[in-house]
C-alpha cells in the first residue's frame, strides 16, 4: 500500500508532541503538585482515548477490547503502568528545572533498550562490539547530562547526586519498563493493542490515586486559566491523540521517513523543554541528547534482522518481524 501524506504528518505530529510531554508535565507538577499532576493527567488521557475510541468503533469497541489476550493485558500492561507512574513522578521529583532535563534525557535512554532487550526477550541476534558501543554511547549522554544539569565541583558531585537519586533512579527504571513493554508488544502480535492503551492510563491514575490516599491525601483539581489549558494539552496531545496518531502513521504512512524523524526526539525535547521552562540549553545539553541518539542508532544497527523493519518508538510498537 503506498504510503499517503496524512498519516505520515500525523505521525511527525506525534513525535513533535511527545517531545513537550517533559516540559508540560512540569509546568503543571509546579503548580499542582507531582501526584495530582499525574492522576489528573491520566485520568483525563485515559477517559479521553476510551471516549475517542469508543466513538470509532461503537458497539465493537469493548467487544475488540475484551478479546485481548489477558496474559498481555496483564503482564505488558504491568510495564506501561510502572512506566507511567514513574515517568511523572520523576518528572515531578527532580530538585531543580535543570534537573528535569537530566530527567528527560535518561528516560530517552528507552530505544536503546529497546534493542538491547530485544536480545534476550526476542531471541535477536546482534553484533555484540556495536550493541556495547551503543550502550556506552548512551550511558556516556546521560552522565554528561547530569554534568552539566548540576554544574558542581567533583566534591559535591555525591550530594548532588544524592538528592536527585530517587527522580534519576525512577527515570532510568521507566526507560527499561518502556522498552521491556515494547518488546513484550512484539512478542504477544496483538494487532489491535492501542485498544488496550486507555486502560492502562486509568489503571496507571489508580495507582497514583492509591499512592495519594496512602499519604492521607486526596485529589485537588487546583488550576487557574492557563494552567488549566497546560493540563488540557498535556491530557489530550503527548498523554492521548500522540498514540492514535502514531498507530496510524505506523499503518499507512511513510514509515521510514516518521522513524528517521523520531530519533530526533531527545534533542526535539531537550530544547522544547529548556526553551519552556527557561532553562538554558550549553553545550553539554546537546551532546549529551546527541550521545543519547547515536547509542540508539548504534543499538539498532548491531541487530542481525533478517529484513529491515520500523524500529521501536514510544507508544506503539512496529509491526511483528
Amino acid at each position: 500500500m503506498k504510503p499517503t501524506k496524512l498519516p505520515t504528518l500525523l505521525g511527525i505530529g506525534a513525535i513533535i508532541s511527545w517531545s513537550t510531554s517533559i516540559a508540560f508535565s512540569r509546568s503543571v507538577a509546579e503548580k499542582m503538585g507531582t501526584l495530582d499532576m499525574a492522576f489528573f493527567n491520566l485520568l483525563f488521557s485515559g477517559t479521553f482515548l476510551l471516549v475517542v475510541q469508543w466513538v470509532q468503533y461503537k458497539k465493537e469497541f469493548f467487544t475488540r477490547l475484551t478479546g485481548l489476550p489477558l496474559a498481555y493485558l496483564v503482564r505488558v500492561g504491568t510495564f506501561v503502568v510502572g512506566y507511567l507512574v514513574l515517568f511523572y513522578w520523576a518528572i515531578g521529583e527532580a530538585s531543580t528545572r535543570s534537573a528535569v532535563i537530566v530527567v528527560g534525557i535518561i528516560n530517552y535512554l528507552w530505544p536503546g533498550f529497546i534493542f538491547l532487550l530485544s536480545v534476550p526477550i526476542l531471541k535477536n541476534k546482534a553484533r555484540y562490539g556495536i550493541l556495547i558501543s551503543g550502550v556506552m554511547a548512551a550511558f556516556a549522554g546521560t552522565v554528561l547530562a547530569f554534568l552539566e544539569g548540576h554544574r558542581v565541583s567533583v566534591k559535591e558531585l555525591g550530594a548532588a547526586f544524592k538528592g536527585d537519586l530517587m527522580p534519576l533512579g525512577f527515570a532510568f527504571v521507566a526507560a527499561v519498563s518502556w522498552a521491556i513493554y515494547s518488546n513484550m508488544t512484539r512478542k504477544y502480535q496483538v494487532s489491535e493493542d492501542r485498544l488496550a492503551m486507555p486502560v492502562f492510563l486509568l489503571t496507571a491514575g489508580f495507582v497514583v490515586l492509591c499512592l495519594k490516599l496512602v499519604k492521607g491525601e486526596s485529589p485537588t483539581l487546583n488550576l487557574h486559566g492557563f494552567q488549566v489549558l497546560e493540563l488540557l494539552y498535556l491530557s489530550v496531545f503527548p498523554t492521548g491523540l500522540a498514540y492514535l496518531f502514531w498507530d496510524r502513521a505506523m499503518k499507512k504512512g511513510n514509515k521510514d521517513l516518521v522513524v528517521a524523524f523520531s530519533y530526533l526526539t531527545p534533542l526535539a525535547s531537550t530544547l522544547i523543554s529548556g526553551y519552556y521552562l527557561h532553562v538554558p540549553i550549553g553545550l553539554g545539553f546537546g551532546l549529551a541528547a546527541v550521545l543519547v541518539i547515536v547509542g540508539a542508532i548504534l543499538c539498532r544497527r548491531s541487530l542481525c534482522l533478517r529484513r529491515p523493519g520500523t524500529p521501536f518508538i514510544k507508544g506503539v510498537p512496529g509491526p511483528p518481524q
